[in-house]
């Protein structure tokens, strides 16, 4: 999928996401999670947001044939902080994760992304993304925030 990243000054640069596997994986250094072992995880799908180098990684679960949790997402470490190239990373891949869940969540499932947030970053997930707090650490993002959140930062009407 073409999605558009902003850097500091708000100029647009061209990026795809796509599904990815263990080889592109193993030589990431200096990311927090080891995504190389993360993507030999049963059930699961790693997606990279790529320019000329990979941007940020979004991993999701199957818990069952019609449900899936997002269950990792990290920037790289060119888009950490202040000093970070890119400052949409994390919200084109929370807005592509709530377009899957449109297209592999079924029944009562359909449209809403799950998750587990760090006690800390539970505030950030509510304020930046409209994400509810379901039970201690489980938040969701309902269908009607998932399409805010695609059309936003994905461009899409669904």
């Amino acid at each position: 999928m073409d999605v558009s990243l902003l850097n500091k000054k708000k100029e647009k640069r061209s990026a795809k996401i796509y599904l990815t596997g263990p080889s592109e994986l193993e030589v990431l250094k200096g990311w927090n999670f080891d995504w190389f072992e993360l993507a030999k995880t049963e059930n699961s799908k790693i997606y990279k947001i790529q320019s000329e180098v990979i941007e940020g990684l979004l991993m999701i679960q199957f818990i069952d044939k019609d449900f899936f949790e997002m269950k990792n997402i990290e920037i790289s470490p060119n888009n950490f902080g202040s000093k970070g190239e890119f400052v949409n990373v994390a919200q084109v891949l929370i807005a592509y994760a709530c377009l899957l869940s449109f297209e592999f969540n079924k029944g009562p499932y359909q449209g809403y992304l799950s998750f587990i947030s760090k006690g800390e970053l539970i505030d950030y997930y509510t304020d930046k993304y409209n994400a509810e707090l379901v039970f201690r650490e489980r938040m969701q993002i309902s269908p009607a925030n998932g399409l805010r959140l695609i059309k936003k930062h994905l461009n899409i009407d669904l």
